[in-house]
């Protein structure tokens, strides 16, 4: 696999590298660009080597990154038709409707950020309930009617919204959303159990973040040095590695030493291979992170080992379903009894 092995996003036109790299890091504040190896050095190898996906996040959060991409492109105004820019957008709990005007004045901001007059990808991330559904999606068409924007998706939605959304879209002749961006990692696979499988069925692309779980299956962590966690970590609200987690990590040491590779690889590798995701955003501060990412797409896992790896985490369905109603739902990620077979 290589990232110029674009994959379509659902059943849209717009072809995306299996790895994006996520940018929203990027200015977050001077410890982290002290950390960083020069974001255009980093964005320089990302697209050297083929990549076309930058995911840039929420610029009303943190805008940073989005400025840094912006003047990144601005110096390179010939990379722009080649790259798929995507964004979010949404509400916090203590701010104003997301309506129709909202929604526009995000979007104009984002592209006065990014120094660019359309995006590919607009991500709807935390939706106010208490805007009609329609109004979004409405405004939401205008900007593609507009040409500031080709495309729009969701993230982190539950699936019922989803489909009411699709239902609405298409009812009024607007267009749908064509992706779905969710969180998924060995150690975050509860969406296989609806969220995936709705995609599937309806069309839609999806675009996973967050693989090594935050870093907390990447390897840094493991039972011999869990103490080390806590003299990092000085925040309370840090997730310390749990059981779970450290089983998991084992696991992926044990295989990373079967084929002469990293851990962190192949987690992505895993998360790489699962059916129905067409890409997954990386987020990295230095050169040598990028370049140990990138190297997942080289890693191959038998049967065997991914069996081992994800019996770990099976999730556990919320329903069982009359197999009259099994055989016509879309398929899962997941073929329980196969894994199970291969299991020792």
């Amino acid at each position: 696999m290589h990232l110029e092995d674009f994959a379509a996003l659902g059943r849209s036109g717009l072809r995306v590298s299996p790895l994006a790299l996520g940018t929203m890091t990027f200015g977050e504040s001077f410890v982290w660009q002290a950390r960083a190896s020069r974001p255009a050095a980093i964005l320089d190898r990302y697209l050297d080597r083929g990549g076309n996906y930058l995911d840039t996040g929420r610029g009303d959060i943190k805008p940073g990154g989005q400025t840094i991409v912006g003047n990144y492109l601005g110096q390179r105004a010939a990379s722009r038709d080649r790259l798929v820019l995507g964004a979010k957008f949404g509400v916090e709990q203590q701010e104003e409707g997301q309506g129709r005007e909202a929604i526009v004045a995000a979007c104009e901001e984002t592209l006065r950020r990014l120094r660019t007059d359309y995006l590919d990808l607009f991500w709807l991330d935390n939706w106010d309930m208490q805007v009609p559904l329609d109004e979004i999606l409405a405004g939401l068409n205008d900007l593609i009617r507009s040409g500031k924007l080709r495309y729009f998706g969701i993230s982190d939605a539950p699936a019922w919204k989803v489909a009411h959304a699709q239902v609405i879209a298409q009812f009024h002749g607007w267009a749908p959303f064509i992706g779905l961006q969710i969180e998924y990692s060995l150690a975050a696979r509860l969406f296989e159990s609806e969220l995936i499988p709705m995609a599937r069925g309806m069309g839609l692309g999806v675009v996973s973040h967050s693989p090594l779980n935050g870093g907390l299956i990447s390897g840094k962590y493991n039972r011999r040095n869990i103490a080390n966690f806590e003299s990092e970590h000085a925040s309370p609200f840090a997730v310390q590695p749990d059981a779970q987690r450290l089983d998991i990590v084992d696991a992926l040491i044990r295989i990373a030493d079967e084929l002469e590779t990293t851990t962190a690889r192949v987690a992505l590798a895993w998360a790489l291979a699962r059916p129905a995701v067409s890409s997954t955003i990386i987020g990295v501060h230095t050169l040598e992170q990028l370049d140990d990412d990138l190297g997942a797409l080289y890693v191959r896992l038998s049967p065997e080992q991914t069996a081992t790896l994800d019996v770990l985490t099976l999730p556990v369905p919320s329903l069982d379903l009359p197999l009259v109603l099994q055989n016509a739902a879309p398929s899962s990620c997941v073929d329980y009894d196969t894994i199970k077979r291969r299991l020792p």
